[in-house]
């Protein structure tokens, strides 16, 4: 699902990281850490298409990934920041967004499957009725992780899906993912929690 051959990446003269490699197949998670500054974030943005690579290259699903078809590989892929913030007063609005969107429109929204993952991620139904503001940073980033599920990308990117998580939650998360796998998808995330990434397929720490 997601290939990268020797990537570097620099700000400058300034090499962040180089010789970077991942195999990420269809069914597995894989999870990266290391220390900050070390390159984590600019790595997936540069899976996004958002940071140019100074070496190597990265191909995910048999696309290789340049400034042509950066569309076409985004469309392939659920990105969610550890940090989620959309201009909606409305939790339901804020869950109903992502199915309005040229690209998945295809999908239908339904509450009953929402109401289902929520169920799976440790969510209480009544949230889906509150105010954006009422709720926390990890509801947010659970909800969308929900939502992902949803919409059914090839490829998930989440960022610190457990940080703000105990670790009951945190494993709930993990076996959600693990159900999304069996369907044939591919997880990447980054993750500071060595219970959470050793749970994974693949653990990936960068120095």
């Amino acid at each position: 699902m997601l290939q990268i051959e020797n990537a570097s990446i620099a700000y400058g003269n300034d090499i962040l990281f180089s010789g970077f490699n991942l195999q990420l197949e269809r069914g597995e998670i894989a999870s990266i850490s290391g220390p900050s500054g070390c390159g984590k974030s600019s790595l997936l943005n540069a899976i996004l298409g958002f940071t140019p690579l100074k070496e190597g290259r990265i191909v995910l699903d048999g696309i290789l990934l340049d400034k042509g078809n950066v569309d076409v590989v985004r469309k392939q892929t659920a990105w969610i920041p550890q940090e989620l913030a959309l201009p909606l007063e409305w939790v339901k609005d804020m869950v109903q967004l992502p199915f309005g969107l040229k690209a998945n429109r295809g999908t239908p929204f339904s509450e009953t499957r929402l109401f289902a993952c929520f169920e799976d991620l440790g969510l209480e139904r009544e949230l889906y009725y509150k105010r954006v503001n009422e709720i926390s940073g990890g509801q947010r980033q659970r909800m969308m992780i929900a939502v992902a599920s949803m919409i059914g990308k090839p490829l998930t990117i989440v960022d610190e899906p457990t940080s703000a998580l105990d670790s009951g939650s945190a494993e709930k998360v993990l076996s959600f993912f693990r159900r999304q796998t069996e369907n044939g998808s591919a997880i990447l995330t980054v993750s500071h929690d060595k219970r959470f990434a050793n749970g994974c397929d693949r653990h990936i720490i960068m120095k």
